[in-house]
């Protein structure tokens, strides 16, 4: 069933500590990413996205990357126990209404395989070849805003 979620712009210098240990938890942790490839340097120029939980901490995140006309998702992440409630729909509609406001043309973000109904959902299309990316299975995927 899904929770309503509360999700705001959060900012880089204030909640960096809470964005990393979610990132860290998800995809350091349990995919294991290589923390080199998960910390690209590129978080202090990102729009990021958290979703809070019941207990005001952040529970997920997200960020967006402005490129041109297109809007890049990525870092989609949100802790186990929070999962299929509704929390990681809540940062991709934010950061879509983000990339709106901006006048972006474009959302597009590299979807993980398994994840890819979860994005289509949302009126993401999947494009082009499946590709390695961190050793998991990606697929790039598309948003006409």
């Amino acid at each position: 069933m899904a929770t309503s979620y509360q999700v705001r712009l959060a900012s880089w210098d204030a909640d960096q500590a809470a964005i990393r240990a979610v990132r860290e938890q998800v995809f350091v942790i349990e995919q294991a990413v290589d923390p080199e490839l998960e910390w690209d340097g590129l978080d202090d120029s990102c729009d990021h996205a958290v979703v809070i939980g019941s207990d005001r901490s952040i529970v997920g995140t997200g960020r967006l990357v402005c490129a041109g006309s297109d809007g890049k998702i990525g870092r989609m992440a949100v802790l186990a126990e929070f999962r299929g409630k509704g929390a990681g729909m809540a940062i991709l509609e934010f950061l879509v209404d983000l990339a709106r406001s901006k006048g972006l043309q474009r959302a597009v973000l590299n979807s993980q395989v398994h994840a890819l109904p979860f994005y289509e959902r949302a009126g993401f299309v999947a494009t082009g070849p499946e590709f390695d990316e961190a050793n998991i299975p990606h697929r790039k995927m598309t948003l006409e805003l």
